[in-house]
């Protein structure tokens, strides 16, 4: 038995027979008429496209003679600046923008300007933080205050306290703690002062100039200037 396959064609005897001639363009035109049949349906999808884009080009595009802006949507006790709606609007006609489109990059405008106030109230609060920094190093910098000895230190603050109960109002005290006061060392030092007068018999020594009998509330304060 031969190892090797061989085709069994090659063995037979030729086929004389003839077959009939056919025209390939034929085929081609019965393949693509089954394949590709007439869609009827084509018109009336092409049109509804049609209606669809001209429903969103009349949104997007077509000025109005005057624009509204009443869509917008504004935060709480934020008005449009008039003066800068007055600059917008030209470009918006030069666009050829819709009311609806003028709206939409109104209500951007909102968010851009809301985002930049966030910021600018983070730059604030940084800032305050960085001056409430350099109290305390000025705090650990100053020699009457000796805030490295903790008793010395405390009995000034004791002194410096009285001072401040006895004439700030609790506003006054809110404020001051809000703004990081109570630790410049300028601040400790005047209470400090008011503290030991407060706690003292007698009053402050105050010079009256010859001939003036009485003194108002500003030469007590501050010293006469006569």
């Amino acid at each position: 038995m031969s190892e090797n396959f061989e085709n069994d064609n090659l063995n037979k005897e030729p086929n004389n027979q003839v077959l009939p001639e056919t025209d390939p363009q034929d085929d081609t035109q019965k393949t693509g008429s089954q394949d590709n049949p007439p869609d009827d349906n084509k018109g009336s999808d092409n049109e509804s496209e049609n209606k669809q884009n001209e429903k969103t080009n009349s949104e997007i595009y077509g000025s109005p003679e005057q624009f509204d802006y009443s869509s917008t949507v504004l935060p709480e006790g934020m008005e449009l600046d008039q003066e800068l709606v007055n600059e917008f609007e030209p470009v918006a006609r030069k666009l050829n923008l819709s009311n609806q489109s003028a709206n939409e990059l109104m209500g951007l405008a909102v968010k851009l300007v809301q985002k930049n106030f966030s910021r600018l109230g983070d730059i604030g609060k940084q800032i305050e933080e960085q001056e409430k920094a350099s109290y305390m190093q000025l705090l650990d910098s100053d020699p009457e205050l000796n805030i490295s000895d903790d008793t010395k230190y405390n009995q000034y603050l004791s002194v410096a306290n009285q001072g401040l109960k006895a004439t700030a109002t609790s506003g006054f005290m809110n404020l001051i703690k809000k703004k990081g006061l109570t630790h410049h060392p300028e601040f400790i030092k005047t209470f400090h002062k008011i503290g030991e007068l407060c706690s003292s018999d007698k009053l402050p020594e105050v010079n009256i100039p010859a001939g003036k009998e009485k003194l108002d509330a500003a030469d007590i304060l501050y010293g006469s200037k006569e």
